[in-house]
């Protein structure tokens, strides 16, 4: 693949029909771009937008319509052909190989490197130091993808997708793993960027759609309901018109708690997957029916110590108290027999088996259970109703409950795990960005809901890197740096301001 110099002066897509079994993912969709502006394209999960982006970069080919650059039909059969056209994508669910480098990732597709008996990787190391200076995206070329935090890993696919070559940019949820401070960095990165390319910004934080698009599109149901200038319309505007009705976010408003300490971590050391400390020495106390959110920049031990709670990464020292019992070096399965919920930070390799039906991963930690089997067989009907119940409840968008649970939108993706975390009835909740990717109107309901777990006296640990959800939501709130508590505050001190600072690393009080 060369590299095109190529700018795109314009791109429609016309009459554009997607047809899967059992679902219309796009209905005669039609929109344009010009040079050099951001189009917000908006939508509850399960609208289309990720569909239509696939089609665009052809991975999907349509069923009807047609894609229109630079007043030319073109037509897509692969990726590569989207790629030598300029088009290029972040999705949502990452395209790297976990257990290659950063460096490796990128070379894959840097076709300039290759010849016919060796791989230049110092040339795409160059390529990566060019690009990473020029937009102010620090990643490292050496380390391998399945030690990165999330957030690092969509840094990785941005600077790939740069490196490519990309005149035309798609972004798919750009912003679900980034802080506050990092997300304002990259609205001024993206609106510095639209001079020299045009960007397509899948989003559900609607203020961000506000700040950084000149346009906005809005699906529902796989059909274009609105299409107009942004700045025409408030948050709650685009909001209504994603869902169909007003959207309001709930607010913890109860007094503060004090009931008994149920998770107590003591002086907490975990190592991370490269070897050094990821936690040291932590300290963090949580009470029944009390909600803690823990706010930090990603990569600062968030998933290390969900991991090491819940089983999954080894303690080096320290004691993880829960309900007076040290689960330090448990088993998974006995953490979770001792009432522990777990909302995990990767959803679609730790939080689904992809391959298993919707009702499968539903009862998941739950199949040798008395409700869904008897003498070692599954209770069938038992499982249909349970799946069937919970995805009225929770809105799962699928066409049934017997589809594999890794064909749906990571949005719906996201409402089956928490649809069996809180379902199960948990003594305390592990919640780790448990609307990330979510519309506003799911995020409505899982905040009711995770507030009603409240009011129920269960404890809930909420990570979150989205401070006005972690401010919504908390009773206290924590922030971590380099795997320390940097402070602890109350709700009622807590505000933007001072957790991005304790965010950063600095604790002297006189700055904040």
């Amino acid at each position: 693949m060369e590299i095109t110099t190529k700018k795109i002066t314009s791109l429609r897509v016309e009459h554009i029909t997607k047809r899967f079994p059992g679902v219309l993912a796009s209905d005669d969709i039609s929109l344009s771009i010009g040079e050099g502006e951001i189009l917000a394209l908006v939508g509850e999960n399960g609208a289309g937008k990720t569909t239509l982006m696939n089609i665009l970069m052809g991975l999907y080919q349509p069923d009807e319509g047609r894609i229109i650059i630079n007043g030319e039909e073109v037509r897509f059969r692969s990726p590569n052909d989207a790629f030598a056209a300029g088009l290029g994508m972040v999705h949502q669910q990452y395209m790297l190989v976990p257990n290659m480098t950063v460096l490796e990732n990128i070379a894959l597709g840097y076709k300039q490197a290759w010849s016919l008996f060796k791989l230049d990787l110092a040339m795409v190391r160059e390529r990566i130091e060019e690009i990473s200076k020029k937009y102010g995206l620090h990643v490292d070329p050496d380390a391998f993808i399945w030690q990165l935090s999330v957030g690092e890993q969509q840094r990785v696919e941005l600077v790939k997708t740069l490196c490519l070559g990309a005149r035309f940019l798609i972004l798919d949820e750009p912003t679900s793993a980034l802080t506050p401070q990092e997300t304002d960095e990259l609205i001024i990165l993206l609106k510095r960027m639209a001079s020299e390319l045009s960007i397509i910004f899948i989003s559900h934080k609607l203020q961000e759609v506000k700040d950084l698009s000149d346009t906005i599109t809005i699906l529902r149901h796989g059909a274009v309901v609105f299409q107009g200038n942004t700045t025409d319309h408030s948050p709650s505007d685009i909001a209504a018109l994603m869902t169909g009705h007003e959207v309001e976010l709930p607010l913890n408003e109860e007094p503060p708690c004090d009931g008994e300490i149920v998770l107590n971590i003591k002086d907490l050391k975990v190592k991370s997957d490269r070897g050094f400390l990821a936690l040291n020495k932590l300290n963090l106390s949580i009470r029944s029916g009390e909600i803690v959110g823990l706010a930090g920049v990603s990569g600062n031990g968030q998933r290390e110590l969900a991991e090491a709670i819940n089983g999954l990464r080894k303690v080096e020292s320290g004691e993880i108290l829960f309900y007076g019992e040290d689960l330090a070096n448990r088993s998974p399965h006995h953490v979770i027999e001792a009432g522990m919920g777990y909302i995990p930070e990767e959803r679609n390799t730790e939080g689904i088996v992809p391959s298993f039906s919707i009702k499968e991963n539903l009862i998941l930690k739950d199949a040798s259970h008395p409700e869904f089997s008897k003498h070692t067989f599954l209770r069938n009907k038992e499982i249909d109703k349970n799946a069937t119940d919970l995805r009225i409840k929770f809105d799962i968008r699928s066409p049934n409950i017997s589809i594999a649970a890794g064909s749906l939108s990571g949005g719906n993706i996201q409402k089956v795990i928490l649809a069996r975390e809180i379902s199960r009835k948990p003594k305390f909740l592990i919640a780790v960005y448990p609307i990330r990717g979510l519309d506003l109107g799911a995020a409505e309901f899982i905040h009711r809901q995770l507030l009603e777990k409240r009011k129920e006296g269960i404890g809930i640990l909420l990570v979150s890197e989205e401070l006005d959800e972690i401010l919504d939501l908390s009773d206290r709130v924590a922030v971590i740096f380099k795997g320390e508590i940097q402070q602890v505050l109350n709700r009622k001190d807590a505000n933007r301001r001072s957790l991005g600072i304790l965010m950063a690393g600095v604790k002297d009080d006189q700055n904040i």
